[in-house]
């Protein structure tokens, strides 16, 4: 039986830098180089010097102009119809989801018994259900599990949302980990950089990692590592908050066309399976756009996107605000 769990809420105020439609940021034609030492400098909008922004860092990471994006990011589905869309000038392939293709999740999830979602903070409670609800519809026999750690406050919040140890969909970190064909990790970044050869290592052989950030791919490459070679590693990155992927979820049932877009990539794939998996997952949960990208390029445009562009400026508004002398100016 399909369940909601309306306790599952994770809140997170987010600022955002708001551009006029026809403003371009004159300086960002080919890189953008995010330095490790915060700093402060004017921004040029359309050739014109406007407010000071503060720009600094969690991690160095250069987003260049080569990147693929859009059309560039070719996939075949043998399961999902491709589509090409023009958005703004550019072209896009997408696959528009629905209610209507949960019938196609048997076939997309082939070879799939059990996923294992890891993490219950603000993607993993939606996640978790918004999959296993979906699967519930068709009557699937593939089983969605979570996994914690030992002695999660979280336990709690699972097992109210229907995820118990008697019934199997609940359990420890490693031992699902190690019993899933279907690794869906969703625990911090922080967490990822501690424990990522762990998680790894528990993994079968065959078995296909999902991420819905790319910040695991930055951390190996910053040591000079990659995934392991005999998994496949695939990304869908909900964009929206977990609650919004669950409320228009659940809105969706009778709302036709409520979801939460997402992106996928497939960066690894080892028997030919990754983009219907990840196509699959992405339709699971709701979405009624997936679009196609790398995962290089969802960790880029991510750190740029929320370190220059959320939080980073409100440190220049209050500088100007409050007098301050700002360098560059």
């Amino acid at each position: 039986m399909a369940l909601s769990c309306g306790s599952c809420t994770v809140g997170k105020a987010t600022a955002s830098l708001a551009l006029k439609k026809d403003e371009t940021l004159a300086s960002a034609k080919s890189a953008v180089i995010m330095s490790p030492m915060p700093r402060v400098e004017k921004l040029s909008i359309a050739g014109k010097k406007t407010a000071a922004v503060a720009v600094s860092v969690r991690s160095q990471a250069v987003a260049t102009a080569t990147t693929k994006r859009g059309a560039e990011v070719e996939f075949e589905s043998k399961v999902f119809t491709k589509e090409k869309i023009n958005l703004a000038g550019r072209e896009e392939y997408i696959v528009r989801g629905g209610r209507n293709l949960y019938p196609l999740l048997p076939e997309a999830f082939k070879g799939i018994k059990k996923i294992g979602v890891i993490g219950w903070g603000s993607q993993g409670p939606a996640q978790a259900q918004n999959i296993r609800d979906s699967l519930a519809e068709i009557n699937s026999d593939i089983t969605v599990s979570i996994g914690l750690r030992p002695n999660s406050s979280s336990a709690k919040d699972a097992r109210r949302c229907g995820f118990t140890e008697e019934a199997g969909t609940l359990g420890d970190v490693t031992t699902v980990i190690s019993e899933s064909d279907l690794v869906i990790l969703l625990i911090s970044d922080a967490a990822q950089a501690d424990n990522h050869e762990a998680i790894l290592g528990a993994m079968k052989p065959g078995a296909v990692l999902g991420l819905s950030h790319g910040f695991l791919l930055g951390h190996l490459q910053s040591q000079g590592k990659s995934f392991r070679d005999d998994i496949s590693v695939v990304a869908v990155c909900p964009k929206g908050m977990g609650p919004s992927v669950r409320r228009l979820y659940v809105q969706g049932k009778e709302v036709n066309g409520s979801g939460i877009n997402a992106s996928f990539a497939v960066h690894q794939d080892v028997d030919g399976r990754a983009t219907d998996v990840a196509l699959g997952w992405s339709v699971a949960l709701g979405s009624p756009f997936t679009f196609a990208t790398t995962l290089e390029d969802e960790y880029k445009s991510d750190i740029f996107g929320s370190e220059a562009f959320s939080w980073e400026p409100c440190t220049g508004w209050w500088s100007l605000c409050s007098g301050g002398t700002l360098r560059g100016a």
